[in-house]
């Protein structure tokens, strides 16, 4: 089977870090590894083990984390990649499956396995596998970042990941790939998110850093049909938002608003409610998606005037 290289981008958490490595190193198929590279911010050591084939290099100006994996993909020459955050624990059997199944297929440019629950996981992390899970054992049309085994050709081609996306880059990434190519997302093996989000507080958090560039990764390429909804969402409930608050002055206004806050968060909690991956009641389900889609609509609110003082600034 083809030789992979491991790409790493780091800031932070260096305990999750040690972790990851560990996985990646305890994999079955250890011959296939021909480099593994870490790209950290941190200027200080990190108290890793030296190993061969592991590469540290520091990056501590690089602004974004597309530009910490496009600089650790220039290290190695092997015709695969494989992406990996630095806080994910793979299975042993992890790199064997994906180079299998991208070897399956002349068609396949990419290959990611399915989120698993780590043990004793709370309610937060499994409803977050659940919908990492949706859709399995079939192409999609993009993908996070946490482990993509990618062939380097494909790579090259789309020039890299989007350096000028500090958020949204690993979907931008993989949309553009699907163009050349099946993305898969398989169920033969797994990998654990260890930095998964565990409360709704890290939820909403989280979520509206995560949308601060929605707006800007729409820039250069063309918007899938299916990506729409999760983009105009955050709008829809800033405008019910609006609309309730004029119940103030009609009783009218307030209903029409409530209703406009409340279809999206019950229509995407009975779609995943019904979901095989799914194994939480329907109210937890509510009360999620009541922290997600205001925390989203927080952080779109927030990347629109990024985006507006950025234009105003060129």
């Amino acid at each position: 089977m083809d030789a992979v290289d491991f790409v790493i981008p780091h800031m932070g958490r260096p305990e999750l870090l040690v972790e990851t490595l560990e996985s990646v190193f305890a994999q079955n198929r250890p011959e296939q590894i021909a480099s593994v590279t870490v790209v950290t911010k941190n200027e200080a050591p990190l108290a890793v083990k030296e190993r061969d084939k592991l590469n540290i290099i520091r990056a501590p100006t690089a602004s974004t984390i597309s530009e910490q994996r496009n600089i650790g993909v220039v290290v190695g020459k092997a015709p695969l990649i494989a992406f990996l955050d630095a806080d994910i624990g793979l299975a042993m059997d992890w790199l064997e499956t994906c180079t299998g199944l991208l070897a399956q297929m002349p068609e396949r440019v990419l290959v990611s396995a399915m989120q698993k629950s780590s043990e004793n996981a709370g309610r937060v992390e499994r409803l977050r596998v659940a919908l990492s899970n949706v859709s399995l054992d079939e192409p999609v049309q993009f993908l996070p970042g946490r482990n993509l085994l990618v062939k380097r050709s494909a790579h090259d081609k789309v020039g890299g990941f989007p350096e000028h996306l500090k958020t949204c880059e690993d979907y931008y990434y993989t949309e553009k790939l699907s163009q050349l190519g099946d993305l898969y997302y398989t169920s033969q093996t797994h990998y654990v998110h260890l930095g998964e989000d565990r409360t709704l507080r890290q939820t909403f958090t989280k979520e509206i850093w995560r949308s601060e560039y929605n707006l800007f990764s729409l820039s250069g390429r063309k918007v899938p049909l299916r990506e729409w909804p999760s983009i105009l969402l955050p709008f829809w409930m800033l405008l019910g938002l609006v609309v309730a608050v004029m119940g103030v002055y009609s009783q009218t206004a307030f209903f029409i608003g409530l209703i406009m806050l409340l279809l999206p968060i019950l229509l995407y909690s009975v779609r995943l409610f019904v979901q095989q991956s799914n194994h939480e009641p329907l109210h937890f389900l509510v009360l999620f998606y009541s922290v997600y889609f205001v925390a989203r609509a927080a952080g779109t609110v927030k990347g629109t005037r990024l985006l507006l003082t950025r234009d105003l600034t060129e």
